[in-house]
């Protein structure tokens, strides 16, 4: 397993690199940008913004080089290298995932201690919460990378599946984030969130070795996910309308309409008007 994670490290340096270099970047213009509106440096409640700024951008650019990798390639490669598709995955959960959470988390950290070091422990605990979330949408977007085939349509569903999860989380977020809210809940909530994640990623896990390579092209590359996505993508955009104002047939028309689109991506229904 060491070996697999150190040959797929070696392999996407480069692309690693450049992420690294892409969040010191983004670290600098978001502290230029809070000093410049409030004239104080990143601390205290900019550390919660920081954390969760900078974890979003490296993970989203972190997710588009494993968007990037080809079934195909991929296989032949694995044949040379003499791993299986389950080692790649866990070898891409710790670059992709956990190595940009981390790197965000400790740029965060030192910038707190060394500009605002009275702040460091709730710029400690808004990285434990936001690192959380980070793993909760890494691994359900990882997930959905698997099923779904093209890459544009890899993009297009992650990011509705960030939407979706950020619109229904946003308010537990912020309680957790708060300082009311006790250490006991914080770590129950932390670890549910972990465990949510954990479920996620082994799925994912099962999957990888079922995704057939001729599918590559597929909108879903396994049949018996094509309900269930078209099922999910309207039964989530409805909770989202249904927290909006209007009247019944006003919150089902989106979604009835999204579903519906998704259904022709999915099937590709042959319509004809030949008799």
């Amino acid at each position: 397993m060491l070996r697999a994670i150190k040959i797929y490290g070696k392999m996407k340096a480069p692309q690693l690199i450049l992420i690294a270099f892409l969040g010191i970047a983004v670290s600098a213009i978001i502290i230029g940008t809070n000093f410049i509106d409030s004239g104080t440096a990143s601390g205290g409640d900019n550390a919660s913004v920081l954390s969760s700024q900078l974890m979003i951008i490296l993970q989203f650019a972190a997710l588009l080089s494993f968007y990037n990798d080809k079934t195909r390639h991929l296989d032949a490669w694995l044949v040379t290298q003499n791993m299986s598709r389950r080692q790649i995955l866990l070898s891409k959960i710790f670059w992709l995932i956990i190595a940009p959470i981390a790197f965000a988390a400790m740029i965060d950290l030192l910038l707190t201690i060394t500009m605002q070091p009275s702040d460091w422990t709730h710029a400690l605990r808004s990285n434990i919460i936001n690192g959380t979330f980070s793993l909760l949408f890494a691994s359900l977007v990882l997930g959905v990378s698997l099923v779904i085939g093209p890459i544009w349509q890899k993009v297009a569903g992650s990011i509705y599946l960030i939407v979706v999860f950020e619109a229904i989380t946003h308010t537990s977020a912020d309680q957790m984030l708060s300082r009311q809210y006790f250490i006991n809940d914080l770590m129950t909530s932390v670890l549910a969130i972990i465990g949510i994640s954990l479920v996620a990623l082994t799925i994912s896990y099962y999957l990888v070795e079922h995704v057939g390579v001729d599918t590559e092209d597929e909108p879903v590359r396994l049949t018996y996910l094509k309900w269930p996505v078209v099922i999910f993508v309207f039964l989530s955009m409805l909770v989202l309308q249904l927290n909006a104002g209007g009247g019944m047939l006003d919150k089902l028309l989106f979604p009835a309409i999204l579903s519906i689109t998704t259904f022709i991506f999915v099937f590709k229904p042959k319509l004809s008007w030949e008799r």
